[in-house]
C-alpha cells in the first residue's frame, strides 16, 4: 500500500502534500528502554477522531522496546509484536 493509501487510512482525508524523508536502514538498532505509551497530535477523523487537531495517547499493556538507529540516533523504533497501526490508530 503506498505512503498516501496508508495516511487516508488513518487520517480519514487524502494528504495535502507529500515530501521525501531521509531514511537511513539500519543494520543494528541500539536499545534505549522499554516504551510505556506513544502519544502525538493530530487532526484525524478515523479511529475516534473529530477532525480538530487532538492529542491522542497509547499506552502498551505488554512490553515494547523503544530503540534508534545505529548510525546518527535521529531514528527511533517502537518495537512490539503486538502492534499494528489501523484506521482506529494504534492498537495493541
Amino acid at each position: 500500500m503506498a505512503a498516501a493509501d496508508k495516511y487516508r487510512m488513518f487520517h480519514g482525508r487524502t494528504p495535502q502534500r507529500q515530501s521525501e524523508v531521509d531514511f537511513h536502514v539500519p543494520k543494528q538498532l541500539v536499545y534505549l528502554g522499554e516504551a510505556v505509551a506513544v502519544e502525538y497530535k493530530c487532526r484525524k477523523v478515523n479511529g475516534g477522531g473529530t477532525g480538530k487537531t487532538e492529542v491522542f495517547r497509547h499506552e502498551f499493556e505488554s512490553p515494547v522496546k523503544l530503540c534508534m538507529d545505529e548510525r546518527s540516533g535521529r531514528q527511533l523504533y517502537i518495537i512490539g509484536n503486538k502492534l499494528i497501526v489501523t484506521e482506529a490508530g494504534i492498537e495493541k
